[in-house]
């Protein structure tokens, strides 16, 4: 049974030269993974979305953000690692990123 969906959608301009912003909602592991790429601030703005999406979805706001690990599996496909707390159920995600917008949506299964 569908428990909870979440969407957001932000432009990718807000999240270039916001190094401090980016440590306080990333993760360590979320910052090495983008480290990877030339343009960063697209999966950055990818990766906000995502966690605001599950905010929305969870509708719970008392975690901190740093606290969720965005990972991929072996096809690219991107899902949650809760380092931190526990999630009751499934969580699904989808991003997605373009030049100028990144979205998420997260649904979450009890």
């Amino acid at each position: 049974m569908i428990a909870g969906v979440g969407t957001d959608i932000v432009e990718v301009e807000r999240f270039k030269t916001k190094d401090e912003l980016w440590k306080r909602f990333l993760s360590e592991k979320d910052l090495e993974y983008i480290s990877k790429f030339k343009f960063k601030e697209e999966r950055i703005a990818g990766f906000w979305a995502a966690k605001e999406a599950l905010v929305k979805a969870l509708n719970k706001r008392d975690f901190n953000f740093s606290w969720v690990t965005i990972a991929h599996d072996e096809n690219g496909k991107p899902f949650f690692d809760f380092d931190r707390f526990e999630i009751e159920g499934k969580v699904h995600l989808s991003i997605s990123h373009e030049r100028k917008f990144a979205t998420a949506v997260v649904i979450w299964e009890k």
